[in-house]
């Protein structure tokens, strides 16, 4: 449903589809929202298109009551062009640079 959402209903309302999904799930201890999010990682990299930071936001939202409550970031480089943007759960971090970061 996640992958689904990303590529139809674009990027608020797949947001907001994970949201409603992960309210109704337990808000996890850091150490098991950790594993999830290295099993959601191992999982992500083995679909056909080798991986995907906002399918892997999604469904940490969808299945932790915690990421759910989070602010989306979708970070943008003004060059554009595939690989030139990033998303994460505002409980992560990045050291990467952006011009523009979104919250969703």
């Amino acid at each position: 449903m996640v992958e689904r959402n990303r590529r139809a209903i674009g990027l608020h309302g797949a947001v907001a589809s994970s949201r409603r999904l992960g309210a109704e799930e337990r808000a996890r201890p850091e150490r098991d929202r950790n594993r999830l999010r290295r099993l959601i990682s191992v999982v992500d990299r083995c679909l056909p298109d080798g991986g995907n930071c906002v399918r892997r936001a999604l469904l940490e939202m969808a299945l932790d009551g915690g990421a759910a409550r989070e602010a989306f970031l979708a970070g943008l480089q003004s060059d554009g062009g595939p690989g030139s943007g990033h998303a994460w759960l505002a409980s992560q971090q990045t050291r990467d640079r952006y011009d523009a970061v979104i919250s969703i």
